[in-house]
């Protein structure tokens, strides 16, 4: 799987008889420990498909950062949806750094794999973003720069991060089901590189004027309401798509909570403008939009209801719930 790497690997193995001085290096091995002078070990993922291809680029410029700053790097590009998930699992408790290049569905993956691991196991992440919205990484305020994102990969400090559970799914920063749910999934991959937020933003009108109400009983902890929606979203991230903003002041990644919103089936032209107007400035004082905090959530519906995780499509179900992990992870931001 990591042809060219080297393997650093825990398993202790049946070795024949060797002098002192070869006892001290097999012992190096079985322990994980570099036999390159002590250097720490480093786990690059890449999604070589994100954003038009733009992740191979960074491939070569990121492992010439790391091997200056003293890492050994283990190298990977993903194959298939889930590749991640499997290779973060099973070998980033033996590094130091973790660093993945994608879109929000690479690094979704990334900590999906992490999630799977004791906590004390799992190293800081740096992400070099390379998809075509990136909304993770405007939460975390990363620059544009290739060369200034791997520094900061590398350098940058690390900040615990909450994140989501959906029934048992982990997920970084956005659940959401609804009217500007379907933007997400129905644009396709080579229309979102070619266009990026435009296609979104114009997918997003489509689904909008094709609006269904959703009937539902919202459950938060003391609260608990009831009827039909256009859209609901369970976020931790001050922004989504560029579409609803809640104010970067206003959110707290690491806080054990998340920001809820619920909007109202909207009845007619008039009440569609008031809702944009309220979810794009971050005025949520109108009825038909709710905004709420809470470190769970339970949905109920009649039907199963489809949803969207950081961007990728989670099939239908009747009942969900949604807790906050709290302080799970720790991404690398800018000083």
């Amino acid at each position: 799987m990591f042809a060219g790497c080297v393997n650093f690997s825990t398993e202790r193995r049946m070795t024949p008889a060797v002098n002192d001085r070869d006892k001290d290096m097999v012992e190096q091995k079985t322990t994980g420990t570099s036999l390159l002078g002590g250097r720490k070990r480093a786990m690059l993922v890449v999604n070589p498909v994100a954003g038009a291809n733009r992740g191979i680029s960074v491939i070569a410029p990121s492992i010439r950062a790391l091997s200056e700053a003293g890492y050994i790097t283990t190298s990977y590009t993903t194959t298939c949806a889930g590749d991640a998930i499997d290779v973060v699992s099973r070998y980033a408790s033996e590094t130091e750094l973790l660093i993945c290049s994608g879109g929000d569905g690479t690094v979704n993956e990334v900590v999906r794999g992490l999630m799977t691991l004791p906590r004390d196991d799992r190293p800081p992440v740096g992400y070099i973003p390379t998809g075509s919205t990136n909304d993770f990484s405007t939460a975390l305020k990363l620059p544009k720069r290739a060369d200034l994102l791997i520094q900061n990969a590398i350098y940058g400090r690390d900040m615990w991060l909450d994140v989501g559970s959906f029934n048992g799914r982990h997920y970084n920063y956005l659940a959401s089901f609804g009217a500007f749910t379907d933007m997400c999934y129905s644009t396709p991959q080579e229309v979102k590189n070619a266009l990026g937020f435009i296609a979104y933003f114009g997918s997003s009108l489509t689904s909008i004027a094709n609006i269904r109400p959703i009937r539902s009983t919202v459950i938060m902890e003391d609260v608990a309401v009831t009827g039909e929606f256009a859209f609901a979203a369970v976020t931790n991230t001050p922004s989504v798509v560029g579409l609803i903003n809640y104010g970067a002041d206003k959110v707290c990644l690491n806080d054990g909570s998340f920001e809820v919103i619920l909007i109202r089936y909207p009845e007619n032209a008039a009440d569609l403008g008031v809702i944009a107007r309220s979810i794009t400035t971050g005025n949520f004082e109108d009825k038909r939009v709710m905004k709420f905090t809470a470190s769970e959530v339970r949905f109920h519906f009649d039907i199963p209801i489809a949803w969207i995780l950081d961007g990728e499509e989670q099939d239908g179900s009747c009942d969900v719930t949604i807790r906050n992990c709290p302080r799970a992870i720790r991404m690398r931001v800018p000083e």
